[in-house]
Protein backbone atom coordinates (compact mmCIF):
# COMPACT_ATOMS: atom_id res chain seq x y z
CA UNK A 1 0.00 0.00 0.00
CA UNK A 2 2.76 2.27 0.49
CA UNK A 3 4.26 1.99 -2.57
CA UNK A 4 1.07 3.43 -4.10
CA UNK A 5 -0.08 5.87 -1.40
CA UNK A 6 3.13 7.53 -0.44
CA UNK A 7 2.73 9.74 1.94
CA UNK A 8 -0.68 9.05 2.90
CA UNK A 9 -0.42 5.02 3.37
CA UNK A 10 -0.89 5.33 7.17
CA UNK A 11 -4.06 7.31 6.48
CA UNK A 12 -5.22 3.94 4.26
CA UNK A 13 -4.83 2.01 6.68
CA UNK A 14 -6.56 4.14 9.27
CA UNK A 15 -9.77 3.61 6.93
CA UNK A 16 -8.97 0.34 6.01
CA UNK A 17 -9.02 -0.52 9.97
CA UNK A 18 -12.58 1.43 10.07
CA UNK A 19 -13.99 -0.04 7.60
CA UNK A 20 -12.96 -3.32 8.48
CA UNK A 21 -14.34 -2.76 12.05
CA UNK A 22 -17.73 -1.11 10.96
CA UNK A 23 -18.29 -3.78 8.50
CA UNK A 24 -21.81 -5.27 8.96
CA UNK A 25 -21.44 -9.14 10.01
CA UNK A 26 -24.77 -10.13 8.66
CA UNK A 27 -24.22 -11.87 5.16
CA UNK A 28 -24.31 -9.57 2.35
CA UNK A 29 -22.46 -8.48 -1.26
CA UNK A 30 -20.04 -5.82 -0.49
CA UNK A 31 -20.24 -3.25 -3.22
CA UNK A 32 -16.19 -1.83 -2.75
CA UNK A 33 -16.12 0.66 -6.14
CA UNK A 34 -18.50 2.03 -8.59
CA UNK A 35 -17.59 5.10 -10.84
CA UNK A 36 -18.79 7.26 -14.06
CA UNK A 37 -16.62 9.05 -15.80
CA UNK A 38 -17.47 12.77 -14.57
CA UNK A 39 -18.01 13.99 -18.08
CA UNK A 40 -20.70 11.44 -18.32
CA UNK A 41 -22.40 11.47 -15.28
CA UNK A 42 -25.37 12.92 -14.77
CA UNK A 43 -26.91 10.60 -18.03
CA UNK A 44 -28.22 7.59 -15.93
CA UNK A 45 -25.14 5.44 -16.75
CA UNK A 46 -24.38 5.02 -12.73
CA UNK A 47 -28.15 4.37 -11.51
CA UNK A 48 -27.89 1.42 -14.97
CA UNK A 49 -24.91 -0.10 -13.38
CA UNK A 50 -26.59 -0.42 -10.10
CA UNK A 51 -29.83 -1.38 -11.29
CA UNK A 52 -28.33 -4.63 -12.91
CA UNK A 53 -26.77 -5.00 -9.97
CA UNK A 54 -29.40 -4.66 -7.86
CA UNK A 55 -30.93 -7.09 -10.29
CA UNK A 56 -28.71 -10.07 -9.50
CA UNK A 57 -28.94 -9.62 -6.13
CA UNK A 58 -32.70 -9.71 -5.51
CA UNK A 59 -32.75 -12.68 -7.27
CA UNK A 60 -30.49 -14.22 -5.78
CA UNK A 61 -32.20 -12.93 -2.53
CA UNK A 62 -28.47 -10.83 -1.14
CA UNK A 63 -28.71 -7.42 1.01
CA UNK A 64 -26.07 -5.20 -0.07
CA UNK A 65 -23.72 -2.60 1.64
CA UNK A 66 -21.36 0.14 0.50
CA UNK A 67 -19.93 3.05 1.87
CA UNK A 68 -20.94 6.71 0.54
CA UNK A 69 -18.48 9.56 0.28
CA UNK A 70 -20.59 12.45 -0.29
CA UNK A 71 -23.73 14.34 -0.10
CA UNK A 72 -24.82 13.11 -3.87
CA UNK A 73 -23.90 9.66 -4.05
CA UNK A 74 -25.04 9.44 -0.70
CA UNK A 75 -28.30 10.85 -2.07
CA UNK A 76 -28.21 8.44 -5.21
CA UNK A 77 -27.95 5.24 -3.14
CA UNK A 78 -31.01 6.43 -0.83
CA UNK A 79 -32.99 6.90 -3.59
CA UNK A 80 -31.43 3.35 -4.94
CA UNK A 81 -32.75 2.01 -1.84
CA UNK A 82 -29.75 2.09 0.87
CA UNK A 83 -30.82 2.77 3.85
CA UNK A 84 -28.10 5.18 6.31
CA UNK A 85 -26.49 3.66 8.86
CA UNK A 86 -24.51 5.51 10.97
CA UNK A 87 -21.63 7.86 9.58
CA UNK A 88 -17.64 6.82 9.65
CA UNK A 89 -15.94 10.46 11.05
CA UNK A 90 -12.55 9.89 10.14
CA UNK A 91 -9.59 10.72 12.87
CA UNK A 92 -7.98 11.98 10.26
CA UNK A 93 -8.82 14.44 7.44
CA UNK A 94 -10.76 13.46 5.13
CA UNK A 95 -14.67 13.09 4.16
CA UNK A 96 -17.58 11.80 5.97
CA UNK A 97 -18.73 8.07 5.47
CA UNK A 98 -21.56 7.20 4.69
CA UNK A 99 -22.10 3.27 5.80
CA UNK A 100 -25.88 2.47 3.45
CA UNK A 101 -27.54 -0.97 3.31
CA UNK A 102 -29.89 -2.02 0.94
CA UNK A 103 -31.85 -5.28 2.17
CA UNK A 104 -32.81 -7.76 0.23
CA UNK A 105 -35.83 -8.36 -1.30
CA UNK A 106 -38.88 -10.07 1.36
CA UNK A 107 -41.65 -8.58 3.26
CA UNK A 108 -40.74 -9.95 6.66
CA UNK A 109 -37.52 -8.14 6.81
CA UNK A 110 -36.74 -4.99 8.36
CA UNK A 111 -34.55 -2.17 5.68
CA UNK A 112 -33.06 -0.93 8.44
CA UNK A 113 -28.94 -0.75 8.07
CA UNK A 114 -28.38 -3.86 10.76
CA UNK A 115 -27.77 -2.91 14.06
CA UNK A 116 -23.96 -3.38 15.03
CA UNK A 117 -21.17 -1.54 17.38
CA UNK A 118 -17.51 -1.87 17.16
CA UNK A 119 -15.41 -4.99 17.77
CA UNK A 120 -14.09 -3.33 21.20
CA UNK A 121 -18.20 -3.00 22.15
CA UNK A 122 -19.42 -6.01 21.15
CA UNK A 123 -20.64 -8.78 24.05
CA UNK A 124 -17.96 -11.96 23.62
Amino acid sequence: MEKATGVYARKFQVLDAMFEAWHPHQSHHYLTHVAVDPPRQNHGIGSALLASYHWQLDRLGLPAYLEATNHRNRHLYTRLGYQPGPPLILPTEGPTIWRMWRQRPTGSVTSRFPADTPPDRRNS
